[in-house]
């Protein structure tokens, strides 16, 4: 067989040949490609209930834009506790028998001094009232800001990792193709060496070493 027969084999052989095996990069896809998938199951259930509380936080503190209206809406439920009406009834006992015995009972001092002090107790009931709706109020939107960060965290740790891997990908891609170029370049200069070598033998002297290189650089480019 002569040296052009070679040449020209080895010109009609597929580049991929020479790539010394499966590429790690195309190995490793697979095993990446399910790193979102695995991130989704577990981060998603928080990033679910985040995003609901999201909504009820948004709905509950756009109530206190207009604080009268919220305040009428817990004090719309209101009625007197009945410790507070065991007080009033006490009360009325009292200031009942202590006006018997003054001589003042159903006067309108006697009225006056029962109407203050049974304010006072109604006043009392009512602040600690609405002091117990607004604790209960806010530990439920505690309760919610709870969730909403944990849904944020969660949809953060889902991001870093989605970004991760699609970083791992692309630097095992580059370095795939990298390393690829640098395989053909390798090649193709041992080749052509190997031709030169060839040609010089065959043509005979250095000058037919010359034409074996001008060969295969209109060969390999």
């Amino acid at each position: 067989m002569g040296i052009f027969d070679t040449i020209g084999k080895v010109a009609k052989m597929p580049l991929n040949l020479f790539g010394g095996g499966k590429d790690p990069s195309k190995a490793a896809m697979p095993y990446l490609d399910k790193i979102p998938g695995i991130g989704e199951k577990y981060y998603n259930p928080f990033i679910n209930q985040g995003a609901e509380a999201g909504g009820i936080l948004r709905d509950q503190y756009g109530r206190l834009l207009d604080p009268s209206k919220f305040m009428d809406e817990i004090m719309k439920n209101y009625s007197m506790s009945s410790g507070a009406q065991y007080k009033q009834g006490q009360l009325g006992k009292g200031i009942g028998a202590t006006a018997a015995a003054g001589g003042i009972a159903g006067t309108p001092e006697h009225q006056r001094e029962y109407g203050e002090m049974a304010n006072e107790i109604m006043s009392n009931d009512m602040q600690q009232y609405l002091q117990n709706a607004l604790g209960i109020y806010n530990r439920g939107l505690g309760g919610e800001e709870g969730f909403y960060d944990k849904g944020f965290q969660a949809s953060g740790s889902l991001a870093d990792m989605i970004a991760g891997a699609m970083g791992s990908k692309a630097g095992l891609a580059y370095q795939g193709a990298q390393q690829k170029n640098m395989n053909n370049n390798a090649l193709m200069s041992a080749l052509m060496r190997a031709l030169s070598t060839g040609a010089g033998a065959a043509f005979g002297g250095p000058g037919g070493a010359i034409a074996g290189s001008a060969i295969g650089k209109n060969i390999f480019g």
